[in-house]
């Protein structure tokens, strides 16, 4: 009997309407080979791919070869996988599909629409869904990420040590899953770091790697010096959150098991914004101070600033960015944002019910550069400010005097790799469109010209059929929309409001309408 064919595909739509891969930009999910290693390699035949790496999966010899099409992605990906399963369906009619992620916690109903599996629990649920369409015992004896089913890389390893986090920001899509942190056990962690070979580094992609009890937090370290003493990788970093540096041992305790640096969500120098994002971490001590220490302790600060203009004016905005650039005792920011009130966040709820979201909004338009609520401001400034965004909002003769200051002052401290990555975000801030946050390309006059407003941005070339689609398939190629014309819940939303308004962690959604079976 022939071994069951899987294709594993991570959906992404690029936030900014080009359609191409982006295999520079660090990270790079794992979600493929996370859920690939959960399956007897023996027992199946594996195919992965990521469109976030390389652009729009349109390879339909592999959709025609797979039995089962499993897909994942981040909530913005939604219509992406809509898109993939009718070229899937039209190519193989027999093809069964399996959708996952945050999307199918957030809108089980409207999942069953689309996909013959809609699965809200976690990566091992891909176990029962193959057990289900092909019989049981397919299970990995020892799950184990299949990094060798990806292309590689000696310079960047990605592995994780716990998964879900222990706060609950209110923008954050981990709140609105409101799953329970859980630590990987340490073997399995030595398992993974050995699997990656030699690294120059290994990226942990914990949600937060310090969360836990200290006691495992300092076994970990015990871990990764370890592995460090032994050469199993040149150095590692991860995402903490802002408690991490109220002790300085733990910085100490990162250096010497061979950490080059970390990104925390600063998100805002502002503490009453702090506060307003609900980053209770974040407000015990000063961001500056956070971010000096770990600087001058020769360990690279990465971070991400959010703009709110529903709470922010523009002049406020500007005066903090002009402050940043001003202090070469910090790194500039590795990316800049509007917050995104995604779907099931407190955030989500509450800009709801006060009427703030703008009409017509679509899930497409959840992407950090278009204005989605409405602003303090007037909302011509307001997108003057967003296309500013996408140019450039810091002076590039600044941002090349901070960085030669920054280089002069530590440049002696930190490590090849972190003093590179921390100047390195000179240049993201100077040309965000060659960063993960700006690659539209497109020139004003030509099709695509974003406007930066939720209700009239340009789709972009993914939402047009490559190949002809049957009238049964149009409907996947119609954009999701989150609230209709007078800026309410939209009506395709409403069969699952209670999942998007009261966040839970559910379990296992019924199963959809083409060759739909239970899972037992």
């Amino acid at each position: 009997m022939p071994q069951p064919r899987i294709l594993i595909l991570n959906c992404y739509s690029d936030n900014h309407r080009s359609a191409r891969g982006n295999p520079w930009i660090m990270p790079q999910s794992i979600a493929p080979a996370v859920l690939a290693g959960m399956l007897d390699p023996a027992r199946v035949d594996l195919r992965l791919a990521c469109e976030f790496r390389d652009g729009p999966f349109e390879d339909f010899s592999a959709l025609q070869w797979a039995d089962l099409l499993v897909l994942t992605g981040l909530n913005p990906a939604f219509d992406r996988m809509k898109q993939v399963t009718a070229y899937a369906r039209v190519v193989n009619p027999g093809i069964v599909v399996a959708m996952g992620g945050p999307l199918a916690r957030m809108l089980p109903n409207l999942s069953r629409r689309y996909f013959d599996y809609v699965c809200s629990g976690d990566v091992e649920q891909i176990v029962s869904v193959v057990d289900a369409v092909f019989g049981p015992g397919h299970a990995a004896e020892v799950p184990i990420p299949r990094h060798d089913l990806l292309p590689g890389s000696r310079i960047i390893g990605y592995a994780e040590t716990s998964r879900n986090c222990n706060f609950r920001c209110s923008f954050c899509a981990m709140t609105a899953e409101d799953r329970q942190f859980m630590a990987y056990d340490l073997d399995d962690v030595r398992r993974q770091i050995e699997a990656l070979g030699h690294r120059e580094c290994v990226m942990f992609l914990d949600q937060n790697f310090f969360a836990g009890p200290r006691a495992h937090f300092r076994a970990r370290m015990a871990l990764m010096k370890e592995l460090f003493e032994q050469r199993k990788f040149g150095g590692w970093a991860a995402l903490v959150t802002g408690d991490f540096f109220t002790r300085a041992d733990n910085v100490l305790l990162a250096r010497e098991s061979g950490c080059i640096g970390f990104f925390s969500g600063v998100e805002s120098f502002s503490r009453a914004q702090v506060a307003a994002f609900n980053k209770k971490q974040n407000l015990v001590l000063p961001q500056e101070q956070a971010i000096r220490s770990c600087l001058e302790a020769g360990l690279v600060f990465h971070y991400g600033l959010l703009f709110d203009l529903v709470d922010q004016t523009i002049d406020e905005v500007l005066a903090e960015t002009e402050l940043i650039v001003a202090n070469p005792c910090i790194t500039l920011p590795s990316f800049i944002s509007f917050t995104i009130p995604m779907l099931g966040t407190p955030l989500f709820g509450s800009r709801l019910r006060e009427g703030l979201f703008l009409p017509n909004v679509k899930l497409r338009d959840m992407d950090g550069r278009s204005l989605v609520c409405h602003p303090v401001d007037p909302i011509a400034k307001a997108i003057a400010f967003a296309a500013l965004m996408d140019k450039g909002l810091i002076a590039k003769r600044k941002l090349a005097v901070h960085a030669w200051q920054f280089f002069r002052r530590y440049g002696a401290t930190l490590s090849r790799w972190g003093l590179l990555s921390g100047l390195g975000n000179a240049w993201t801030m100077g040309y965000p469109r060659f960063g993960s946050n700006g690659r539209d390309g497109i020139r004003p006059g030509r099709e695509g010209c974003r406007t930066y407003l939720a209700s009239s941005e340009p789709l972009g070339s993914l939402y047009r059929p490559r190949i002809r689609i049957p009238e049964r398939y149009r409907g996947h190629f119609e954009p999701l929309y989150v609230t209709d014309a007078d800026g309410e819940l939209h009506d395709g939303l409403i069969g699952d409001a209670a999942s998007l308004l009261h966040p839970n962690s559910g379990e296992v959604a019924p199963f959809a309408n083409y060759n739909a079976i239970a899972i037992p």
